[in-house]
C-alpha cells in the first residue's frame, strides 16, 4: 500500500469520485478551486501510485443479491496463505482479509438464498482442509454499500471453479439448489 499522504484537494477529488465515478474533471475542479488540468494530473498520479482504482461495481439491490460473512480459523499461517490464493479469484468473493496469522474473513455473494446456502455448505472457504472453526452469518441485501465488486466473467470456459470445485459433479448443482460458479461453463445464473 502506498504511504502517500493525501492533501485536502486529493481527498475532495476522491470523495467526489466516490459519490459519482463519472464526475467531470471540471466539476471536481470547481469543488477544489483548481483547474481541470491540475485535477487530471492529480488523478493520474493517484492512479499511477495505485492509491485509487477505477472499477465497475454491480448494484446488489438490482441483482437481489444475498451475502454471507464467514470468519474461519485456519490451522497455520501457511494454510492461510494457500486459502487466500485459492479464494482471491472466486467471482463470489467480494472481501477476503487475513485478520491475523490464523484467521480469515470473507464476504461472499449469491443470487438467491438457495445458491448462497449451497456455496457456504459445499464449496466455500469454511469447508476446506485445514479449517479448525468457522462462524457463518447469512444476510439478505446489503444495506451499505449498495454497489459491490461482484466480478463478471465474460467468457465462461472453465470446467473447474477457481476454488477447484466441479459444478457438474456437485449434488447441489445437479439438484438445482445452486446456480453454479459464475466462472464456469456450467453456470445457470444472471451474472
Amino acid at each position: 500500500m502506498s504511504k502517500m499522504l493525501l492533501d485536502e484537494i486529493d481527498k475532495t477529488l476522491i470523495s467526489e469520485l466516490q459519490k459519482n465515478g463519472r464526475a467531470t474533471l471540471s466539476h471536481i475542479g470547481k469543488k477544489t478551486g483548481i483547474s481541470h488540468v491540475a485535477i487530471r494530473k492529480r488523478l493520474a498520479r493517484l492512479l499511477e501510485k495505485e492509491v485509487i482504482k477505477v472499477s465497475a461495481h454491480l448494484n446488489a439491490k438490482d441483482l437481489n443479491a444475498k451475502i454471507a460473512a464467514m470468519l474461519v480459523e485456519v490451522e497455520n499461517s501457511q494454510r492461510l496463505k494457500e486459502l487466500t490464493e485459492l479464494f482471491k479469484n472466486c467471482p463470489r468473493t467480494v472481501l477476503l482479509s487475513g485478520i491475523d496469522a490464523s484467521n480469515l474473513l470473507t464476504v461472499v455473494v449469491g443470487e438467491d438464498f438457495s445458491t448462497l446456502e449451497s456455496v457456504v455448505g459445499v464449496c466455500s472457504l469454511r469447508v476446506q482442509k485445514g479449517i479448525r472453526r468457522s462462524d457463518v452469518h447469512i444476510g439478505s441485501l446489503p444495506v451499505y454499500p449498495q454497489f459491490l465488486p461482484i466480478r463478471i466473467t465474460s467468457q465462461k470456459k472453465m470446467y473447474t471453479a477457481p476454488c477447484r470445485a466441479k459444478c457438474d459433479q456437485c449434488e447441489s448443482f445437479k439438484g438445482r439448489q445452486c446456480l453454479g460458479c459464475p466462472a464456469t461453463k456450467f453456470y445457470r445464473g444472471p451474472l
